[in-house]
């Protein structure tokens, strides 16, 4: 009767009221559409002093409704249809247990491993037109406020006490939260239902706070408001301190201090001692009545998580007597603190004017010493600057002394590089006199060589020629003075080069 609404090809025109999402195990899950206002449930927790249900026409208006009107605790759907023909589908908004029915019939849920529940989840559910969700129930704590008249007191003096109860509806699966039941959900609509529920709470409301008046005094009535666990946990500090077992809270012993009476008054250390121990036993009679009245409920399906008692009023008369009778202590508190103030102001002025009289003593020695110091500092500053010109002159004669020095060394240092530089230019020039005149003796050598070389070829050619016809006489002497001249040209060409090149 249920499927995967991934695998219907429903149109997308059915659906505009609704977002669709994906949760962690892939399944799909439907929102109601965040376009349109949704009020959170109770983000401060707002009392109510009835207990009622509603019809309303869908699902969708679940959180409006739920959000504007407190005390609502079920709706009833009337008319589940979003449009004229006959859908498949119906949701359940988060925040609600939701019982849903088939022709009428209750019809309980069946989860992935075939087992069954009364409620039905958060989401979008796929069934024929007949399945649709007929009660919503909120998941949300209620307060639930009762005034109860006509409480007498241990005293018989007549009190009205304000009581505040905060219930819930014990539908969560026991897996996740203990003692929960889902079918405590089916149980509460069919058969305790909202209003019966409201007479029940008013009537086991009326019998414990009669009760409790019943057991104290007027004046430890006050007590029993609910304060806070840090106001407790003070209190029960202040009853078992070390300040109260020496004033004899425990041993018997009666210690009083002046200054206490000075700003609380004339009461006894025992009066706001008593008023803690009351304050600690409202705490624990509101625990008490909290657990008496789930005794009561959890067969029903219904947590008490808390009970408060928001006021508590005493009749007109006895609250002007406690307010004169406090007014009177404060009086007298601020009378003696008054005269205290004074004494301690003609205290105070008389110390200013001694102090006064003190800093300028103070200040005369002051000023006397730091004159003195002040001399002292000038001849510590003028021996300073006297060490001061000293060490300058010392360092400007040493610098003299070392320029002369520095000066006397470069002289020196110059004229020995003269000296070796001159003496350098005469090694080198006669090395190359030397070299020259070595070379003009090779040049002669080879000249006379050349020459020895030119007369024998000379005397090579006569002979040849002496062997040969004989020419003529005309002829022969001329030759041989021509070739002989020429010889002696080229043996000075050779020996004027060879002087040009070396010297």
């Amino acid at each position: 009767y249920t499927c995967n609404v991934a695998s219907l090809p429903i149109p997308l025109a059915c659906f505009q009221d609704f977002t669709l999402f994906y949760n962690c195990t892939f399944h799909p899950v439907w929102h109601y559409d965040t376009r349109r206002p949704i009020h959170s449930i109770h983000t401060t927790m707002q009392g109510t002093s009835t207990l009622s249900s509603v019809d309303i026409r869908s699902a969708g208006e679940a959180n409006v409704v739920f959000g504007s009107d407190t005390s609502v605790m079920v709706a009833r759907i009337r008319n589940p249809r979003c449009c004229r023909f006959p859908v498949f589908w119906f949701t359940v908004p988060d925040g609600f247990y939701a019982l849903v029915t088939r022709h009428g019939a209750h019809e309980p849920y069946i989860d992935g491993n075939g087992r069954k529940f009364p409620v039905w989840p958060s989401g979008l559910h796929v069934g024929p037109p007949w399945l649709k969700v007929s009660h919503l129930v909120t998941k949300q704590s209620m307060m639930f406020n009762t005034e109860i008249k006509g409480c007498n007191t241990k005293d018989n003096v007549t009190v009205l006490i304000d009581v505040s109860i905060v219930l819930r509806v014990m539908g969560d699966n026991p897996e996740e939260r203990p003692g929960d039941d889902p079918q405590n959900v089916y149980k509460f609509v069919h058969e305790v239902t909202p209003i019966g529920l409201q007479a029940q709470l008013k009537d086991a409301q009326a019998e414990a706070v009669r009760t409790l008046a019943r057991s104290v005094y007027h004046t430890e009535v006050f007590g029993l408001r609910n304060v806070s666990h840090s106001e407790l946990e003070g209190v029960q500090e202040k009853l078992f301190s070390t300040e109260a077992l020496e004033r004899g809270l425990l041993t018997g012993e009666e210690t009083t201090e002046q200054e206490q009476k000075d700003t609380e008054g004339e009461h006894d250390y025992y009066d706001s001692l008593e008023a803690n121990f009351n304050v600690e036993a409202g705490a624990s009679v509101t625990e008490a009545m909290r657990v008496r009245l789930n005794r009561q409920f959890n067969k029903q399906g219904i947590e008490i998580l808390d009970v408060i008692i928001k006021n508590i009023k005493l009749p007109e008369t006895i609250q002007s007597q406690m307010s004169q009778k406090t007014m009177v202590i404060s009086q007298n508190a601020m009378q003696r603190m008054q005269q205290k103030h004074d004494m301690l102001g003609l205290i105070h002025e008389e110390e200013i004017k001694t102090l006064n009289q003190t800093h300028c003593e103070q200040r005369k020695e002051l000023l006397e010493d730091g004159k003195f110091e002040c001399i002292m500092e000038d001849i510590k500053l003028q021996t300073v600057h006297a060490e001061g010109d000293r060490r300058i002159k010392a360092i400007e004669t040493q610098m003299s002394i070392d320029v002369e020095l520095v000066q006397v060394e470069s002289n020196l240092t110059v004229q020995r590089i003269q000296d070796e530089t001159k003496l350098e230019t005469e090694r080198i020039r006669e090395q190359s006199v030397a070299d020259s005149e070595i070379e003009l003796a090779k040049a002669r050598a080879d000249v006379d060589m050349i020459l020895a070389s030119g007369e024998l070829d000379v005397a090579k050619i006569a002979a040849k020629g002496d062997k040969g016809k004989a020419l003529p006489s005309h002829m022969n002497s001329p030759f041989l003075t021509s070739a002989s001249s020429c010889l002696t040209s080229s043996t000075f060409w050779i020996i004027h080069f060879f002087s040009k090149s070396h010297f």
